[in-house]
């Protein structure tokens, strides 16, 4: 381990350890640049990891970019069958205090971006902009892409013991009935095992003081904009959404309804799946002819990304060839990564040697 990432520390390192003949690292510039430097003979190789990283980053900032036709789409798209519970709310003045919370929140990341804009409009620069507000440059670049305030999605809620018996309250709310703690008894008397509270926030809008107004006064209802992560997942498949969150119809409708609003959605997300499955045969001659592809996609994130990969072609080129990867050092990494942030910059790098070669 040495301190820093510089191209001079990682030379002299390197000249340390001449017998080295192969070189797995992920993109960084200062890496490939030192390999040439120190050991000019040794075959570099690019992370598989990392250039998927790559590719998901490029993908995500051009839907960050298109931020506003996410939200198009959002509202184009209707959710199947009705939906009781907290995103089916209106918004009101009594509100609980996760939702008090959840408004400051918002209303302290609406000024920040109001002030990263109008930085922004002055001339300032990325990096300048993070500087000077103490922000991370990513959050400034994501701002100043999006074309317009990033919503942040809702939490996606997992089954709760109240699911089974929703149709039941719908059908009791229809008939009339207005009674939380009523509906609540009548459930328990079906198997509900669940808090009555849980009852009382389907059948009631806990924003109104009075209550009693129901949340059937509109049958179906538009999808809440769901994040640009969650997004590059239904495209792409990053996840196994199988497991964590099925793929519903409701998710194809605002695919769909994406590539109406912006076409060229649908070719980057053919060309991110083609590369998925090129890195997952490891077939570096149909590789050549993706790039050419790529080189001519319509998105500009995504062209910028075919000319990193051709900057760094001898080294992608034998992530396909070629079985190694840092795959086996990025748990370490983690480790490192996680020992540097406990000391809070506080500590210099001989503290952290010794606290990950003597953990005891």
């Amino acid at each position: 381990m040495f301190a820093g990432r510089e191209t001079t520390a990682v030379a002299a390192w390197m000249r340390a350890h001449p017998s080295i003949e192969i070189v797995a690292r992920d993109r960084a510039g200062a890496y490939s640049e030192a390999v040439d430097i120190a050991l000019p003979a040794a075959k570099q190789v690019s992370d598989r990891w990392h250039l998927l990283c790559n590719l998901r980053d490029n993908v995500e900032r051009l839907l960050y970019r298109l931020g506003p036709q996410l939200r198009q789409a959002a509202q184009q798209g209707e959710v199947g069958g009705v939906t009781l519970g907290r995103q089916g709310l209106l918004s009101g003045t009594s509100l609980r205090s996760w939702q008090r919370l959840s408004d400051q929140r918002r209303a302290t990341r609406l000024a920040l971006y109001e002030r990263v804009m109008a930085l922004r409009a002055q001339g300032g620069t990325m990096k300048g902009i993070g500087r000077e507000l103490s922000s991370d440059h990513r959050t400034v670049r994501k701002f100043i892409t999006a074309g317009a305030f990033p919503e942040r999605a809702p939490k996606a809620r997992g089954p709760t013991p109240l699911d089974p018996y929703r149709s039941y309250i719908e059908e009791r709310i229809a008939q009339g009935c207005r009674c939380p703690r009523l509906i609540w008894q009548e459930l328990k008397q079906r198997g509900y095992t669940g808090s009555r509270a849980a009852v009382q926030n389907c059948v009631v809008r806990p924003l109104f003081p009075q209550g009693k107004v129901p949340l059937l006064q509109a049958p179906v209802r538009t999808m809440p904009c769901p994040s640009v992560r969650r997004v590059f997942g239904w495209l792409v498949g990053w996840r196994k959404l199988a497991v964590e969150e099925p793929r519903s119809a409701d998710h194809e409708r605002f695919v769909q309804a994406l590539y109406k609003i912006e076409p060229v959605v649908g070719e980057v997300r053919s060309l991110a799946r083609e590369f998925l499955g090129l890195m997952h045969r490891r077939s570096p001659w149909q590789f050549d002819r993706w790039l050419k592809s790529l080189s001519r996609c319509d998105a500009a994130e995504m062209r910028r990304f075919a000319q990193s990969l051709r900057a760094d072609l001898p080294a992608v080129r034998a992530a396909f060839r070629l079985p190694w990867s840092n795959g086996q050092t990025e748990g370490h990494v983690n480790r490192l990564k996680f020992l540097k942030r406990q000391m809070y910059g506080r500590a210099n790098i001989e503290l952290l040697r010794l606290r990950v070669l003597k953990p005891n």
